[in-house]
């Protein structure tokens, strides 16, 4: 019998400080290393799956609680940044994600800080790289 793939939003509510964390992911850090191993591939996936619908690119770096990404496309960038995920299973992260526009590949500080929420991130990159440069 097939299990369904994991989304992003099964983990909305997801309490991460608190959570039962498998055996192979016990150690000095395990609530990372859980949220690291199973987290943060399915986020990768969903955020590269927006940006090829879009017809873009996205460099997804994800760290222990949080993921930054770079979307580009026709030579301009958007960042995309999802907050710690520790909110205590409230899904604030999940609700509240921070994109701006970028000048180059490298430019941290960027245009305006707009929100959305995760599943509208493809759509309201789209529209910055159509209208908001």
């Amino acid at each position: 019998m097939a299990t369904s793939k994991k989304t992003v939003l099964s983990f909305k509510h997801y309490d991460f400080n608190n959570c039962d964390v498998p055996e192979k992911y016990w150690g000095d850090y395990p609530h990372a290393n859980y949220a690291k191993g199973e987290f943060a591939p399915v986020l990768r996936r969903e955020l590269k799956a927006m940006a090829k619908k879009i017809g873009a690119e996205a460099k997804v770096e994800y760290n222990y609680f949080d993921c930054s990404a770079v979307f580009k496309k026709d030579g301009k960038h958007v960042y995309v940044h999802i907050s710690d995920i520790r909110d205590g299973g409230r899904g604030t992260w999940y609700d509240q994600v921070l994109y701006r526009t970028m000048a180059h590949e490298k430019d941290w500080t960027g245009g305006s800080n707009n929100y959305c929420s995760f599943e509208q991130i493809g759509d309201c990159v789209n529209r910055m790289f159509e209208h908001g440069f």
